[in-house]
C-alpha cells in the first residue's frame, strides 16, 4: 500500500553576537610642588657668672688684715681703754691713801699681771669669709623659619572608548515541508 507521507523539517534561527568591551583610560600626571624655606636663626647671649670671696675679716682675725682697718679697730677701742685707765688710777689713788707696804706690793703685782682690754686681732668666727655667687644668665632668641609651599595640581587625563555590540542573524529560521511516497510494506 502506497501512502503519502508529509515530512516537515524545521531549522531554528541562530543569533550571533559580537561585543567589544568599553575602555576607560585614566592618566594622572604628578602634581608640582615647590617648597622654599628660610633658615631658622638662634641668637644666644650669655653673661658670665661671678664669684666673689671676701676674706678680709678672716685675715683680721689672724692679725694680718688691712693696715687701715686694723688702725681703725684699735682706735675705736681707745676711748674704752682711756676710761678703764682713769678708773684704775682713781682706784690706785684710793688705795694709796691707806698707805701700807702690803697695798703697794699688791698694786705692783696687779700692774705686772694686768692685761690690756684692746683686741689686736679681729673676732674669730666660721662666718668670716663672705662668698657671693651670681650665676650666669643665658638669653636665647629663636626665629622660626618661614616656609612657603606652592602646590600646582595637574588634571587627570581621562579618555573613554565606548564598547560596541554587533548582533546579527547567524542562521535563518527555516521550515521545509514535502510530501513523499511511503510504502508501508516495502
Amino acid at each position: 500500500m502506497n501512502l503519502q507521507r508529509l515530512s516537515i523539517r524545521q531549522t531554528y534561527a541562530n543569533i550571533g553576537m559580537e561585543s567589544e568591551r568599553a575602555q576607560l583610560m585614566i592618566e594622572s600626571p604628578p602634581a608640582e610642588m615647590d617648597i622654599e624655606s628660610s633658615p631658622s636663626m638662634m641668637d644666644i647671649q650669655k653673661t658670665p657668672s661671678e664669684l666673689s670671696v671676701d676674706s678680709s675679716r678672716a685675715w683680721m682675725a689672724l692679725g694680718k688684715g688691712d693696715h687701715l682697718e686694723w688702725l681703725h679697730m684699735i682706735s675705736s677701742q681707745m676711748h674704752q681703754q682711756y676710761l678703764t685707765n682713769v678708773a684704775n688710777i682713781v682706784d690706785e689713788g684710793n688705795r694709796l691713801a691707806q698707805f701700807t707696804k702690803q697695798k703697794i706690793a699688791d698694786m705692783i703685782v696687779q700692774r705686772i699681771q694686768e692685761k690690756s682690754i684692746i683686741e689686736y686681732n679681729g673676732e674669730a668666727s666660721s662666718n668670716n669669709v663672705d662668698v657671693k655667687y651670681k650665676p650666669a644668665e643665658t638669653n636665647i632668641n629663636w626665629n622660626s623659619p618661614q616656609i612657603n609651599i606652592t602646590f600646582t595640581p595637574n588634571r587627570p587625563n581621562v579618555s573613554f572608548q565606548p564598547g560596541s555590540m554587533n548582533i546579527y542573524l547567524k542562521n535563518k529560521n527555516d521550515i521545509k515541508m514535502w510530501v513523499s511516497n511511503y510504502d508501508l510494506y516495502g
